[in-house]
């Protein structure tokens, strides 16, 4: 899971709504996805990059095994995640039962408006409706701007569920990649960051 790691633009104050995505969002949604992740397309092997990047587009795929949700703000998405109920589905290890997300992409402008929280408080929300003991997700240590923003809201590591982005995709021979794996335990009062709403203001 990523934010773009660009500076923010100057924008006018705007509510910040996150709701669950429908097929007709794809296409912004994929723009979204491109403008987070296609940074990293100097950052990773281009044999590694390539199928991470089809991964992270395959929308149908996530769709069909979890739900798809956006924030929306001054009338375009700015942000998508990719939520899954019991995230072993998604094939990297994490045990059954467990609800997780995918995906997290921001718009560069939209750094640092509370999209990224937005959307985390969204996924955590649904995954206590549905019962799940856990919510937990993936990042990489070359995704600084993420793995700040998820230490600040108190997600803790989970080591014994890293893995090898290349390995994943079947890659030998290059060195690891590792993703790392954060977790929060769904016990107790709700984060005080999972709200559906807030408001965009400029910083």
């Amino acid at each position: 899971m990523t934010l773009a790691d660009h500076t923010s633009l100057a924008l006018a104050p705007a509510r910040v709504t996150v709701r669950t995505a429908t097929p007709a969002d794809h296409p912004q949604i994929r723009g979204v996805l491109r403008a987070a992740y296609g940074q990293f397309a100097l950052t990773l092997p281009p044999e590694v990059f390539r199928p991470y990047q089809a991964d992270l587009l395959d929308l149908e795929t996530h769709a069909r095994h979890g739900t798809l949700v956006v924030a929306e703000a001054r009338g375009r998405i700015q942000g998508s995640g990719a939520f899954y109920c019991d995230t072993h589905a998604q094939g990297f290890g994490w045990p059954p039962g467990w609800s997780g997300g995918r995906g997290l992409a921001v718009r560069p402008a939209a750094r640092g408006h509370g999209v990224a929280r937005a959307l985390l408080g969204e996924c955590e929300r649904m995954a206590i409706t549905v019962g799940a003991p856990v919510f937990a997700f993936h990042t990489a240590t070359f995704m600084a701007a993420a793995v700040q923003l998820y230490e600040h809201l108190g997600y803790q590591r989970a080591p014994d569920y890293d893995v090898d982005l290349a390995e994943h995709y079947g890659i030998r021979g290059l060195a690891p990649i590792p993703l790392l794996a954060y977790r929060r335990d769904l016990v107790g009062p709700r984060p005080t960051h999972t709200h559906t709403h807030t408001h965009w203001s400029t910083r």
